[in-house]
């Protein structure tokens, strides 16, 4: 075997050894993260008995009425010897368990740093077939045709993935813009509703409070959804259209100055119109999600089982 390989080969499998614990440690970090819990309670309960009994022995010797009767009955020096007793036994178990937490901090501390160089470890390995992967195809052969093959079938894949990634980034933005956009709405319609009964002023104020909300919103949506199309010209899918989003001009003074029921029912209207348009691309926006994600879930299938051809064949070399 070439010297090169071999070498790449014992300082893999060398890796793969170490990332066989993975799984242990994490056993482990869980009981230790229990243990910490259990003795954080331990802590506090031991420090609630030292600060009662020592308490209860400062009581005793300040004196007062318990004090004056227990000298008076000859069991004041007893009694005092045993609230001693109790309380430096109470303040050596508190002293304990905070020694009893610090140690478990210490192992915590300790399994973290060997996790963490798990994940340098693994981060080198990928580093190492990837050298390995090169020098095959440096050597020729059949296997480095092979590994040719593969890694020109995953770069695409790994490309459009990332292009689906940008894309359900942006949709899911838009969307989520649009349901605040849409809860606004429902929020102004509601207090148009009051207007149109006669709310008054106040109820027009509030009503045109949510209008205002609602203008900002649509123009973070008309945004997002800009962003949105720009990421889905980048997946490069005809099926994917998105149409614009028209924001209607709702009035605003002329509720305050000309108060009327056919003022509220235009304004009325234009926020019901909104909502459907809002509603309508929601749907439109979801719709394309799903088509992404699903997308996402074929090439990232079609990649796991190019990598685990790549990882098989790396591994007989």
């Amino acid at each position: 075997m070439d010297d090169k390989l071999e070498a790449l080969n014992q300082e893999i499998q060398a890796i793969v050894r170490a990332l066989a614990q993975e799984d242990q440690m994490a056993r482990q970090m869980a009981d230790l993260e229990q243990q910490r819990d259990e003795r954080r309670l331990r802590v506090r309960q031991t420090a609630l008995l030292a600060e009662k009994e020592q308490g209860d022995l400062d009581a005793l010797e300040r004196g007062g009425l318990r004090a004056l009767f227990l000298r008076l009955t000859g069991d004041r020096e007893e009694r005092l010897s045993k609230e001693r007793r109790e309380a430096m036994a109470a303040k050596l178990q508190h002293e304990q368990a905070q020694q009893d937490l610090e140690d478990i901090r210490r192992r915590i501390h300790a399994l973290r740093e060997r996790q963490n160089q798990l994940q340098a470890d693994r981060r080198r390995l990928d580093v190492l077939r990837d050298e390995k992967a090169r020098h095959l195809k440096e050597l020729g052969g059949q296997a480095g045709e092979a590994l040719s093959q593969l890694d020109g079938e995953l770069d695409p894949l790994e490309q459009q993935r990332e292009e689906l990634s940008q894309a359900l980034y942006a949709g899911r933005k838009a969307h989520s813009s649009l349901e605040s956009v849409d809860r606004t709405l429902a929020s102004a319609a509601n207090w148009g509703t009051f207007d149109m009964m006669g709310g008054g002023v106040l109820v027009t104020m509030e009503k045109y409070n949510r209008l205002s909300d609602a203008r900002a919103g649509i123009h973070a949506a008309q945004q997002a959804l800009s962003e949105f199309r720009t990421e889905l010209a980048d997946v490069n899918t005809a099926d994917f259209k998105l149409p614009q989003m028209e924001s209607s001009q709702f009035l605003t003074f002329a509720d305050y100055f000309w108060d009327n029921i056919l003022i509220d029912w235009s304004v009325q209207q234009d926020i019901y119109d909104t909502q459907h348009q809002v509603n309508r691309l929601a749907r439109r926006v979801q719709s394309i999600l799903d088509q992404l994600e699903q997308q996402d879930r074929s090439l990232a299938a079609r990649q796991a089982e190019l990598e685990q051809r790549r990882a098989e064949l790396l591994a007989r070399f």
